[in-house]
């Protein structure tokens, strides 16, 4: 009897497991990516191929192709790169920092998804009604308006933030940005901020909140009305219930590679996704062999995919040459348009490096860079000091991050001389403290219960089984202005204290005239 009862137990107990965690296993996946802006699709393409290898059906919609080879149920969708519009000159980009940078960024993302909802290929895709997803992955840093994909499929959404949010993302995730320690990253401050930057800084933030709300509300409420032609879209809710919907945002973030700051349970960071390590056997032999024969080291010097070496000032350029030539060491040079003049021999450039694995290269001492997230987290996950040249948007922030922890050393481009960059070359590579500290982080870096994949994948899973009334949004998404920062409690309090200070006031005033009264009638 009690074996029978035992049988029972235990088939109602799996029962129940599989009605409370349902399986994710054999969920169509959407990764709708259509923005032309290589450094955020190469953050979290390695996930929608970990999600393909782990057995999920993932379509990718992107202008990027797919570099080797891919699993099977890997389905890309291609669409044109639309292509955006370069500043040619990079100190240009420079002198449209902090507001107006925020505001040229901001349209310039509004321009980008407008040219890539008009694509052809793009409304074909989502006007189709052959497709139905469980789940659509979309970047929404400073756009919102890809949400409406998960209208679309009627599937919950996740955001993939690219950095750390914005002030206006970070209000609508219910993530705390309270300006007097997070610092904002279209500055260069770090999260110790004095009572100057303190007061700056809120002013950035109050400034980015107004725009956005001032500015670009109705703009991007009628871009969301007038872009999207797939049926039904006439009944998609306002972009304010999109945005409170979404239950899951990951960040690419980490506290070993920028200043802490608080999450609530429905952000998770995941810093380090694309981490690859490529093996000797598949790096091509030329590169091999210049850093396994670079018997005084290496240098590799690189500024992105955004940033293009060929745009610089001639000036510039020859600086960077007669200081490489006072160099022992080989230095690998990313650059994209033909050849340099008077170029050392101890420099070699190349259109392409496989940075990864230069960067974890034995020999490999040092990586010059423009501070960009990405270079940031691949050199700290080698242990490997930098030195920067910021341009816009976070790279300042970013190189703040690095001289405080002393990691590397920031020298801004209008200061760049022989004597100035030959210096700072020599103090990396002499003072070993900087490779010491990017060492130390690298070991909290890597230091973690589960690896960032892992953890991105989890987080996919565990909303795809338990469904988007699992994710417990903060209530502050829900609050309005004056509530979140608390302006009604602090006039009702102003106003006791007023109203106290009045009677107060009003008593001791009739007291005196009693006082007064009585003096003169006793006398």
């Amino acid at each position: 009897m009690s074996y029978q009862v035992s049988i029972i137990i235990a088939i109602l107990t799996i029962s129940g497991s599989c009605v409370v965690r349902p399986s994710a296993a054999g969920a169509d996946i959407l990764a709708f990516f259509p923005l032309p802006v290589y450094s955020h699709f190469s953050g979290f393409n390695p996930l929608f191929l970990e999600l393909a290898n782990r057995g999920y059906r993932v379509t990718v919609v992107s202008p990027f192709y797919p570099k080797g080879d891919v699993p099977t149920n890997y389905r890309h969708v291609p669409i044109p790169d639309v292509k955006i519009q370069r500043i040619r000159n990079p100190l240009e980009i420079r002198h449209t920092y902090r507001v107006t940078n925020m505001i040229n960024v901001k349209q310039g993302m509004m321009k980008m998804v407008t040219r890539t909802l008009e694509l052809n290929e793009t409304r074909a895709f989502l006007n189709d009604t052959r497709y139905a997803f469980d789940l659509v992955l979309t970047e929404c840093w400073y756009s919102d308006i890809y949400l409406a994909v998960g209208h679309r499929y009627s599937a919950p959404v996740v955001c993939l933030s690219p950095m750390a949010p914005s002030v206006t993302l970070s209000q609508s995730l219910g993530v705390p940005d309270h300006p007097a320690y997070v610092p904002s990253f279209w500055l260069r401050y770090s999260d110790s901020m004095s009572f100057g930057e303190r007061l700056y800084n809120a002013a950035i933030a109050a400034a980015e909140l107004i725009v956005s709300e001032v500015v670009f509300r109705s703009t991007d409420q009628q871009m969301l009305d007038d872009l999207y032609t797939y049926p039904g879209h006439r009944n998609c809710p306002p972009l304010d219930a999109l945005r409170q919907a979404v239950q899951l945002t990951l960040v690419n973030g980490h506290h070993s590679v920028s200043y802490a700051r608080p999450y609530p349970p429905n952000v998770v960071q995941v810093a380090g996704m694309h981490m690859r390590l490529q093996s000797s056997t598949t790096v091509d032999r030329k590169f091999k062999a210049l850093l396994d024969g670079a018997t005084h080291g290496a240098i590799y010097f690189s500024f992105g995919s955004n940033i293009k070496m060929s745009d610089l000032e001639e000036r510039d350029v020859q600086v960077f040459v007669e200081s490489f030539r006072k160099l022992k060491q080989i230095v690998l040079w990313k650059w994209e348009n033909g050849t340099i003049a008077n170029l050392p021999d101890n420099v070699y450039i190349d259109k392409w490096f496989p940075q990864q694995y230069i960067l974890s290269h034995k020999n490999c001492k040092l990586f010059i860079t423009h501070g960009g997230y990405h270079s940031l987290v691949e050199a700290l996950h080698y242990g490997l000091p930098l030195i920067g040249f910021p341009f816009f948007t976070d790279q300042f922030y970013n190189m703040r991050f690095v001289i405080e922890n002393g990691f590397g050393i920031e020298i801004l481009l209008e200061n760049l001389n022989v004597k100035v960059f030959v210096d700072a070359i020599g103090k990396i590579l002499s003072d070993r403290s900087y490779k010491k500290n990017a060492q130390t982080a690298s070991n909290i870096f890597s230091d973690l219960p589960v690896s960032a994949m892992d953890t991105a994948v989890h987080s996919v899973e565990y909303l795809i089984r338990n469904g988007v009334a699992d994710y417990k949004l903060p209530t502050s998404t829900s609050l309005n202005r004056y509530q979140y920062f608390l302006i009604d409690v602090v006039v009702v309090i102003g106003a006791v204290v007023a109203l106290t200070a009045l009677i107060l006031y009003k008593s001791i005033g009739y007291l005196r005239k009693i006082i007064n009264l009585n003096d003169k009638k006793s006398k």
